[in-house]
């Protein structure tokens, strides 16, 4: 392109110059004529030569009128009607070609520009200067340098090759190739090129775009990328307002932010400097980087038709409805479940399950699934007088006495404190109208108070008036995929501050051969991990073990699930839960455990459900397969769309997906009989 560009150049400049025959130099005045040589050259001392409207003047020259050429020395001036000035030390002029070489100290003035150089080789018809070993331009606060270049006074176009450098208040250029106009101060790129921000880190890379210095806009066309810090984009078509600090690229866009570990990706993105965002469409979507135990990465992609990621201080993050993950012996003092809803559809109240440790060995064979009942511990505290008494201990022994017993649950809880999961959601920009704070002299306390209350919980010691993160919203159909995890939702919500991703409006996850739902789901990140998972409201989890027809199912208020290596190992129901289980034996069902207690705890083995305990006031029935009927096979809410469940990530992102190689179709080959008479075999 830059070849074929410049061989272009060259030939309209040549064309050009002949075209331009110079006429007859005059001498229109001198102080002293020194005489003849052989050669005929007369020594003129102050002379002054014209030409065609110009003149040229300088200390002393050497004139040979039969060949219309002259030597001119010192303090060498060329001015052209059109005001274009020239200075140098030394001249050689053909009057013929209106070829003028000048040496030393050369300087082109040509209204706000000058071009100045060691060496220029000026054409006085066509007003195009070139030069070769080094120069410069200074237009304004412009400042282009370059080792070849060309300037067009004409037009007041400049062409600049090999090290090009373009020095303007805002902007530090860097490029092999570039077309600079000295009156709309525009620069065309047509080679790698580097725009570096002086007031900051950001850096524009183009092979083929322009740039305007007096406004500071970009237009980039090819292998374009900007960065800022940690933060990149990039697309095939960038457009860039540095002084309003916005970006917008097309097609095959990418943004990263490499500190933050996320990329976004679609065919039409925004980005602004203010607060760092980006806004994503057309086949948009996000991944964030998972790390497994086993070192290996296992991506999380959400797409969504609209995603947008911005940086928002920390004092803008403000707690959500957070549920705390009791320990077993704290979930006595919850209200209990009544059996009412059970002994109407056909199960006896107040009755347990069979555990499985009490059926006949040959009921249950080796390795089925089955749905067994934790045993009650003394300490739980069930009865009212025990609960009572540790109502009167005092805070502090009370704690003591809870952290004792935390069993399967210590590994939630760190330090001396048991800290809650803290679910965190994006709050508006505060304004004189917002009722978070209470107007009065109190507001200045609650603030105080609020803001301690979030850093603890956030877990953070950089102050939140001044640190920001990172979060990303995602709008309207969003879908994600992860090897052993999928979801579908309406809108999603992630924060960088607590590594969750908020899912809302009917969301539902597919994970360990399960199928789970709620009002709003959390699923929670440590160190690039999944962590912990937060189903609030309604949430249901159902699983089948043979076919599509028989369906264990469990559901409650508050679903918490607990990920290892990425994958979902356990799960705790509170509040009114109740659960569906079918036993299996010898790949047949053999019957149906309906129960309801306090909590249960689900077990996740294999990819699959493997145990159903109750842990607090259990009650149920269990029913031989023969006798469950559909009044008491499905609980209420049930919902199952494994069609909407995602496939794969080429599935919700189609760009991903490999492209079909279009090879050409093979002719088909004409019978020698047809090749004979002309005559093809008519379609059917």
């Amino acid at each position: 392109m830059r070849k074929v560009f410049f061989l272009l150049f060259l030939v309209a400049a040549v064309l050009q110059a002949k075209a331009q025959k110079g006429k007859p130099v005059q001498l229109t005045s001198s102080e002293i004529i020194k005489g003849f040589s052989k050669e005929g050259v007369m020594r003129v001392i102050r002379p002054i030569f014209s030409q065609e409207g110009s003149t040229l003047a300088a200390d002393s020259a050497d004139f040979n009128q039969n060949a219309n050429t002259f030597d001119a020395f010192g303090n060498v001036v060329i001015t052209q009607p059109n005001g274009t000035t020239v200075y140098s030390d030394l001249l050689n002029y053909n009057g013929t070609t209106r070829i003028a070489l000048l040496t030393n100290n050369v300087r082109l003035v040509d209204k706000e520009a000058v071009l100045t150089t060691n060496f220029l080789t000026y054409n006085m018809g066509t007003r195009i200067g070139t030069y070769s070993g080094g120069g410069k331009i200074v237009n304004g606060p412009d400042v282009l340098t370059s080792k070849t270049g060309y300037y067009f006074a004409n037009t007041r176009d400049a062409y600049f090759r090999y090290d090009v450098l373009v020095n303007t208040p805002d902007a530090l250029i860097t490029t092999d190739t570039l077309k600079y106009n000295s009156g709309t101060r525009v620069s065309y790129f047509y080679g790698p090129t580097n725009i570096k921000g002086k007031k900051d880190k950001t850096n524009l890379y183009t092979e083929n775009g322009r740039y305007n210095t007096l406004t500071d806009q970009a237009w980039f066309g090819k292998k374009n990328l900007y960065t800022d810090g940690s933060k990149s984009l990039k697309g095939d078509s960038l457009y860039y307002d540095g002084k309003a600090g916005f970006g917008k690229a097309i097609n095959n866009i990418t943004f990263i932010d490499t500190t933050q570990k996320i990329t976004l990706k679609g065919n039409q993105g925004i980005y602004r400097k203010i607060d760092e965002s980006a806004l994503v469409t057309r086949n948009a979507y996000v991944v964030l980087q998972t790390k497994p135990d086993s070192g290996a990465v296992d991506s999380i992609f959400m797409t969504a038709d609209t995603l947008r990621t911005k940086l928002i201080f920390l004092r803008d993050l403000k707690p959500a409805n957070q549920e705390e993950l009791k320990a077993d012996e704290e979930i006595v003092d919850d209200p209990g479940v009544e059996g009412a809803d059970l002994a109407a559809e056909g199960g006896e109240a107040g009755a347990v399950p069979m555990a499985a440790e009490s059926r006949p060995a040959d009921a249950v064979p080796a390795g089925t699934a089955t749905a067994t009942v934790a045993a009650p511990k003394e300490e739980a505290l069930q009865d009212t007088s025990a609960r009572k008494e540790v109502e009167k201990e005092e805070p502090s022994a009370r704690e003591k006495r809870r952290g004792k017993k935390k069993g399967l649950l210590s590994g939630l809880f760190k330090g001396k404190e048991q800290k809650k999961d803290v679910m965190t959601e994006a709050e508006p920009a505060k304004d004189d109208s917002d009722d978070v704070i209470s107007a009065g002299t109190e507001s200045a306390a609650k603030d105080s108070l609020q803001k301690d209350s979030l850093q603890k919980k956030l877990d953070v010691k950089l102050p939140l008036d001044t640190t920001r993160t990172r979060i990303v919203l995602a709008y309207n159909k969003v879908k994600i995929f992860k090897s052993d995890l999928q979801t579908k939702a309406d809108s999603a919500f992630y924060s960088y501050a607590d590594s969750i991703i908020r899912c809302y409006v009917n969301p539902m996850i597919w994970t360990q051969g399960s199928q789970l739902s709620a009002d709003t789901i959390f699923l929670q990140l440590k160190n690039q991990k999944l962590d912990n998972m937060l189903l609030q409201n309604n949430g249901f989890v159902v699983s089948t073990e043979l076919d599509s027809i028989k369906f264990n199912q469990v559901k409650g208020k508050v679903l918490t699930g607990i990920f290892k290596d990425n994958r979902l190992y356990q799960m705790f129901v509170d509040g009114n839960a109740e659960s569906i289980y079918y036993t299996v034996q010898d790949s047949a069902y053999s019957g149906m455990n309906r129960s309801l207690s306090s909590r249960m705890r689900l077990d996740f083995k294999d990819n699959k459900l493997e145990n159903v305990v109750l842990v607090r006031k259990p009650e149920g029935k269990y029913y031989p397969i023969e006798k469950v009927d559909k009044d008491v096979e499905i609980l209420k809410g049930f919902i199952w769309k494994p069609n909407e469940r995602p496939k794969s990530k080429e599935e919700i992102i189609p760009t991903l997906a490999p492209k079909k190689s279009s090879k050409p179709t093979a002719k088909r080959a004409i019978p020698p009989a047809q090749k004979a008479t002309g005559k093809t075999a008519s379609k059917k």
